[in-house]
């Protein structure tokens, strides 16, 4: 008996708590959008993705404007639009406000209030313009404001945050940092993007600082201050800059500054001694001086046909050449050779018609027979073309963009590939090189290494010099086709199908690989190459962590909630 009632107690209590906590309020996610206009008025659309079971009326609280006038204020749940009403009454029922949204306006700014409806899910949308919103300082001009306040709000647990502009925003025109919340701001493809890394904290905020350093917006209204002042006053208590220091500190910092030149100095002196260590152990010859050594000298054939093309890729790099994007033309004209892809045009739109190029695969999936890395090229090609099997340049770099890291896995594994085959079949080798009483490794090329490496460049000479291809008698198709996929891993294979098509016009309509092909496999490489780049840039430059203190001397503030 006192086992049931313990079980029915404990049964009682678990429950209360769930349910008081499946019960409460709440917003999983706030999308935050601003766009900037050429007057320095900007329109925010805020969406948010809502549970509610209490509260008659949600609102957003506009306070410490400085002069900025609110209009064009609307608000939809799940794209229904909400009817304006004016005189809004905070005492009415939940019925008599539900599909409805008003102003109270207050003695600091405004109150933006809408009917919550039905409890349950909900998706507002709420858009509104604030005039002045970028400001003229002395030297330059600014956008500093609070746009969520977390105080006493409903506190999302995810926030995304885009700004656009009149023009694009570059790290030449603009400086960015964000305040109040753990997340990262960043400069990608002209706009400021962001996003919170845990939910908004009960004494945090959403605070943008933008400085332009360029005239980017005209008419605006004029503030008393230096770019360098007001940042400096919104990165007071941040995490960007330091409090005053004391004596104590300086010290510190004093003999970490000593410690840093005596180490400087000693690093100038290992690496000197390290360099000429290396130098007098006649390590691989790479880059130019390679290039120099074979000025002059061609060699006539594939120089390389005892495995896979992408063995000798750190080799090629290592002179400039064979990077990820010539790999992967080299590729794509191989496959279209062996037959796995097949290019066609397809002509699109009503009035303006015009044709695009695209890659039809006739296959999934190869052989396990094909080197392990080309058929990773392939997974991206079938990934990218969905299951349609039609692959464009628009699908390759959206593709490549989402799925950067996977392209970067697989450009640091073509050069590992290489590097580790080399070593293994005895073109290459490590040597430890004493210094200092330290060691380096170098790499170095055996006699077959050396000359591996000397036909490759050879090769390329041959190629770039038209006028012996004139000299060569072609007898295949197929040695004709092999010349292209290897002039693709040296960047060069449009000049050199160009010129065979003149010398060897019969081959032109025998091949599989057309002189098209061609631009369209260094089309389809750029493209992926591109949606990576950007990929990588939004990553790693223009702005980084914010800082959950600072963002003082902002615009804007006040919380937002149901009641």
């Amino acid at each position: 008996m006192r086992k049931s009632l313990l079980t029915l107690v404990v049964s009682f209590v678990l429950f209360s708590f769930l349910s008081i906590d499946v019960s409460a309020n709440s917003m999983s996610t706030l999308d935050l959008h601003v766009e900037l206009h050429e007057d320095g008025s900007g329109t925010i659309t805020e969406t948010r993705q809502m549970n509610l079971d209490e509260g008659t009326e949600m609102y957003i609280v506009l306070d410490n404007l400085e002069g900025a006038v609110l209009s064009n204020y609307s608000v939809t749940d799940f794209g229904e639009p909400f009817t304006f009403q004016d005189g809004w009454d905070l005492d009415w029922s939940r019925e008599e406000k539900a599909g409805k949204y008003g102003i109270i306006e207050t003695d600091e700014g405004y109150e933006l209030t809408w009917g919550i409806g039905e409890y349950g899910p909900h998706e507002y949308v709420v858009t509104y313009t604030l005039s002045d919103l970028v400001r003229q300082l002395e030297d330059g001009q600014s956008l500093n404001n609070n746009f969520f306040d977390g105080e006493g709000s409903i506190n999302p647990e995810e926030v995304s945050i885009t700004v656009t502009g009149p023009i694009s925003f570059t790290q030449d025109n603009t400086r960015i940092w964000g305040f109040g919340f753990n997340g990262e701001v960043y400069l990608e493809e002209g706009d400021l993007v962001g996003w919170s890394n845990e939910p908004i904290r009960d004494n945090g905020h959403i605070t943008l600082l933008m400085q332009f350093s360029e005239p980017i917006f005209s008419g605006l209204k004029t503030k008393q201050m230096s770019l360098e002042e007001e940042l400096n006053r919104s990165l007071e208590d941040s995490s960007y800059g330091d409090q005053p220091m004391t004596f104590g500190e300086k010290m510190i910092i004093a003999a970490f500054v000593l410690f840093g030149i005596l180490l400087i100095g000693f690093i100038i002196i290992v690496v000197v001694a390290r360099s000429r260590a290396i130098k007098r152990a006649n390590p691989l010859v790479t880059g130019k001086a390679r290039e120099k050594l074979n000025e002059g000298q061609y060699y006539r054939e594939i120089p390389y046909t005892k495995g896979p093309m992408r063995n000798v890729q750190y080799l090629l790099e290592s002179v400039g050449t064979g990077s990820f994007e010539n790999y992967f033309s080299a590729y794509v004209l191989k496959w279209v050779k062996d037959g796995y892809i097949t290019h066609t045009t397809e002509t699109k739109g009503m009035v303006f018609k015009k044709e695009h190029d695209q890659f039809v695969l006739n296959t999934f999936k190869l052989d396990k027979s094909v080197d392990k890395i080309e058929r990773r090229f392939f997974k991206v090609v079938v990934e990218a073309a969905g299951a349609d099997g039609v692959l464009d340049e628009n699908e390759i770099k959206a593709w490549s963009k989402k799925n950067y890291k996977e392209l970067d896995a697989l450009k640091n594994d073509l050069l590992r590939y290489s590097k580790d085959h080399l070593h293994h079949q005895g073109y290459l080798y490590f040597e430890e090189v004493p210094f200092l009483g330290m060691h380096a490794t170098i790499t170095k090329a055996s006699a077959e290494g050396e000359e591996l490496f000397d036909r490759l460049v050879q090769f390329k000479n041959y190629l770039t010099d038209f006028s012996l291809l004139d000299e060569r008698q072609i007898k295949e198709v197929g040695l004709w086709e092999d010349l292209i996929i290897w002039a693709s891993l040296y960047g060069i294979a449009e000049e050199v199908a160009k010129q065979l098509a003149e010398f060897y016009p019969q081959f032109v309509s025998q091949s599989e690989v057309r002189v098209s092909d061609i631009y369209i496999a260094y089309a389809f490489s750029h493209s992926m190459q591109s949606g990576y780049s950007s990929a990588v840039s939004a990553a790693s430059g223009g702005g980084g962590s914010t800082s959950f203190g600072g963002g003082g001397g902002s615009m804007g503030g006040g919380g937002s909630g149901a009641r």
